[in-house]
């Protein structure tokens, strides 16, 4: 396995973006809406370009602690984009500044090295973070997975 390095000061830039923002919904549906989204995508013949990109907004935990729910925005490229403004969020850009950047290759269960090297990161170098983070998936199979890694650095 190589070593995971971090790199500060990267931008993400999405152009001619279709987005699904999904909100509050259990750990345990992630993968169901996630497959809507691409089914959906497959059957408007969507002309897309570049990887599937998850932003991951933040969970929250229900007053009784009872329950975790999360918020997501799935994005993908698309050259017709425009035209499926009544199916989803449109975007002409996207841009997400000043973040630390971390691009992994290896078994799709080691991945969270890669979380776990960001977070240790931000803390010993005491920047800030809302909980967000884009995972830019190049590559994902069973046994090898490719993302990279985009997480915003708040300024104080």
């Amino acid at each position: 396995m190589s070593k995971l390095e971090i790199l500060e000061n990267k931008k993400l830039v999405l152009k001619n973006v279709i987005k699904l923002e999904v909100r509050n919904i259990s750990m345990e549906e992630i993968d169901t809406y996630l497959n809507k989204f691409l089914t959906k995508v497959e059957l408007l013949r969507v002309q897309t370009f570049g990887p599937l990109v998850i932003k991951s907004i933040g969970a929250s935990i229900s007053e009784d602690g009872s329950s975790i729910t999360t918020d997501y925005d799935l994005f993908l490229q698309a050259h017709d984009y425009k035209q499926y403004k009544n199916e989803f969020v449109i975007e002409e850009r996207h841009v997400c500044e000043h973040c630390a950047y971390l691009h992994f290759e290896g078994n799709p269960q080691d991945i969270n090295y890669a979380h776990s090297k960001l977070d240790i990161y931000f803390y010993e170098n005491d920047l800030s973070n809302n909980g967000t983070i884009y995972s830019v998936c190049i590559h994902d199979s069973e046994d090898y997975t490719i993302i990279d890694l985009f997480k915003p650095v708040l300024k104080i």
